[in-house]
């Protein structure tokens, strides 16, 4: 068969979030490609390897550059039919140079320079949901931007904390697999170790892992299975139900078999590339023939360089990995918690209401008493005259007059873009993002704000409201095109445009708290996630962000210049091990510079106006503050226009019906 009508398969390693430059891949994809936009997302997203696609290998090679130049790792590979299965590890044999590994049937040797594929595996299948759930807590807990998958140590821990085993593939200098043994934790006579054996089943696996990774010249691990989609590896029906142990193991033979087939896209070092662990010990040795023996790649005659060469690669490696993972955390962008509730405060105006109600009810108490009939006589007079009416007529007409200054200050409040907003009553839109980690606590997403009742139906059969509590305290961001503001929601008049309403026993994979015991229970949760486009209606002022005095930095700097003795030596001119006076004053002048410096630049180093402003409500009572998730401020001013009518209209209605009351108590 020629290669133009040989069938290649392309094998992709996915990314378990959408890159933002996914899109316009995909985009590429259906254009240029024709593949369909779904299809190759779906493929592309994910935590492990994905057949991408098959056809021909000129084909696979546009594809296999594209997918490599924005990012992705990918084979292309023709998959080998599966010869034979791993044979089960019985005991082994560790020496110098080389590993034996017996099974009932036969023995397998592991030299020096051999190849090696190994697959570790969890068979329960759960490091699938363990994945999911650790993208839910980088999706809540990390900005979306900044999620990453697990990497190979992570998936290591991942697996062994399941049912693992290992499957170890010795392959022959063409590539192809020679021969298999698949090892069960604890189910083999770990003697073989000798000192290096542990009570331990899960550690002695590990230290088989490590002993055929030191004697092996290739040594790749595989510990993705189940996390993938590639044909016939597949853990889980398609209905989500797992397949039986027997037939898990299968998927994990060809799995392993199509692993091995990958060796055969592993891509060589360009000629004229030295291998930095050559050159290292050539450079080390001071040998100018082996730099050349290096530089020509002939390094086979020089006894013992190999091993040698290999422990540099390894360190190098490990280097390498702690410098990746140091930036990795360097750069990582978790979020904080969420700041506690604070304490609600009593204000003048609480406190008279407070009173207001007490009196009320204590009057409403007395004039109860002895059974007279002052009571009845009060409310009866009082309806007939039409008081009640009266003042619900008032509260009415209040509310609609209310709604309507708010409509109006929405209407006559420019839009500010947030860089150049000025102090004072301020108009943005923008869209929200998390300042804080902030989820919500059924549905379990990433919000900027929530609000969740619970009811419960009484003796008469109604609902009844239990609790009620929401993330007011917790503030959020606002961006538009030209920057971000900080947004306290406390105290504002928040309209959310999600509501979902759930009873007991819908909870989600993360959220165990609704009753599944209590059938007379429900819950409300309104919502406002992240990336909505929200209308804010608020007050700029300036953030007030606690800084330290200029006294406070300049004992800071000399607390901490008395606890480096190394720092402190150096003011030591005379060198006679004591720091005199003048030398201490020498010292102090220096930290209070330090400390000017270090004080000044905290106060210059933000420029951008939206960093030292804060929109929140108003000392004024009068000021409006809204946050509503609308698709616009039109149609937001047109809904409290005509809820504002409709309170108008029944307060008329009301006053109308409380004058009449009076005037035919009057007998007119």
């Amino acid at each position: 068969m020629s290669d133009g009508t040989k069938k290649i398969q392309l094998i992709v390693q996915q990314k378990p979030l959408a890159s933002p430059e996914l899109d316009s891949l995909v985009q590429v994809l259906q254009d240029e490609h024709g593949l369909d936009a779904y299809t190759a997302k779906y493929r592309l997203t994910g935590s492990g390897k994905a057949l991408f696609g098959t056809g021909s290998k000129e084909k696979t090679d546009q594809l296999a550059a594209l997918l490599r130049n924005h990012g992705y790792n990918c084979w292309e590979i023709q998959q080998t039919q599966v010869l034979f299965s791993p044979l089960r590890l019985r005991e082994l044999a560790v020496s110098s140079d080389s590993i034996e590994l017996i099974c009932r049937e036969k023995s397998f040797v592991v030299s020096r320079g051999s190849t090696v594929v190994a697959v570790l595996a969890d068979v329960s299948g759960q490091i699938k949901e363990r994945c999911i759930r650790r993208h839910m807590t980088q999706r809540n807990y990390r900005k979306a931007m900044h999620m990453t998958s697990m990497d190979q140590e992570e998936m290591v821990r991942s697996v062994l904390k399941g049912k693992p085993l290992v499957d170890l593939y010795l392959l022959d200098p063409k590539g192809q697999p020679q021969a298999a043994v698949r090892i069960f934790p604890g189910r083999f006579n770990a003697q073989g170790l000798g000192d290096r054996m542990t009570p331990s089943a899960l550690r002695n696996l590990q230290i088989i892992l490590r002993l055929v990774r030191e004697c092996a010249g290739r040594f790749v691990l595989h510990a993705d299975f189940g996390l993938g989609s590639l044909p016939g590896c597949q853990i889980k029906t398609l209905d989500g139900v797992y397949l039986e142990s027997q037939e898990i193991l299968e998927s994990l033979t060809r799995f392993g078999w199509l692993m091995c087939d990958l060796e055969q896209d592993r891509p060589e070092a360009p000629p004229g590339v030295v291998d930095p662990a050559l050159a290292a010990v050539a450079v080390a040795l001071g040998q100018p023939a082996l730099v050349a023996a290096v530089a020509s790649g002939n390094v086979e005659a020089v006894p013992g360089l190999n091993e040698v060469v290999r422990e540099l690669q390894a360190a190098i490696h490990d280097d390498t990995a702690n410098d990746e993972k140091g930036e990795e955390e360097e750069s990582e962008q978790w979020l904080p918690l969420p700041p506690e509730r604070p304490e609600s405060k009593i204000s003048g105006r609480m406190l008279l209401s407070a009173l207001g109600t007490f009196f009320a009810v204590a009057v409403f108490m007395l004039l109860s008493q002895d059974n007279t009939p002052l009571l009845r006589s009060v409310a009866k007079y009082s309806m007939k005259a039409g008081l009640i009416p009266g003042l619900l007529s008032l509260g009415f007409c209040w509310a609609g007059f209310y709604f309507i200054r708010l409509k109006r200050k929405i209407e006559n409040t420019p839009t500010s873009r947030i860089r150049s907003m000025a102090m004072g009553l301020v108009e943005v839109h923008g869209r929200a993002t998390r300042k804080y980690a902030l989820v919500s606590p059924v549905s379990q997403s990433p919000c900027i704000y929530y609000r969740l009742r619970k009811y419960k139906k009484d003796s008469n059969n109604h609902w009844t409201l239990k609790s009620d509590r929401h993330s007011g305290h917790v503030p959020f961001m606002v961006e538009d095109n030209t920057g971000q503001v900080t947004v306290d929601p406390l105290g504002a008049i928040v309209r959310p445009k999600i509501s979902r309403t759930g009873f007991p026993g819908e909870a989600t994979l993360a959220f165990q708290g609704v009753s599944a015991e209590d059938q007379d229970e429900k819950w409300v949760e309104d919502v406002i996630y992240e990336g909505a486009m929200l209308y804010v209606l608020g007050f700029a002022q300036p953030l007030r962000e606690k800084r330290k005095s200029l006294r406070e930095r300049t004992v800071e700097k000399l607390r901490d210049l008395k606890l480096d003795r190394q720092a402190l030596h150096r003011y030591d001119t005379d060198g006679d091990g004591q720091i005199s006076e003048d030398e201490w004053q020498m010292a102090r002048s220096d930290a209070e510079q330090d400390a000017l410096k270090a004080h000044l630049s905290d106060g210059i180093g933000r420029k951008r106006q939206e960093e030292h402003a804060v929109i929140a409500r108003s000392s004024q009572r009068s000021m409006p503050f809204v946050i509503a998730e609308a698709a616009s401020e039109a149609r937001l001013a047109r809904n409290y226009g005509l809820f504002s009518v409709s309170l108008l209209i029944t307060g008329l209605a009301t006053a109308g019906f409380a004058l009449f009351k009076l005037l035919e108590f009057l007998g007119a």
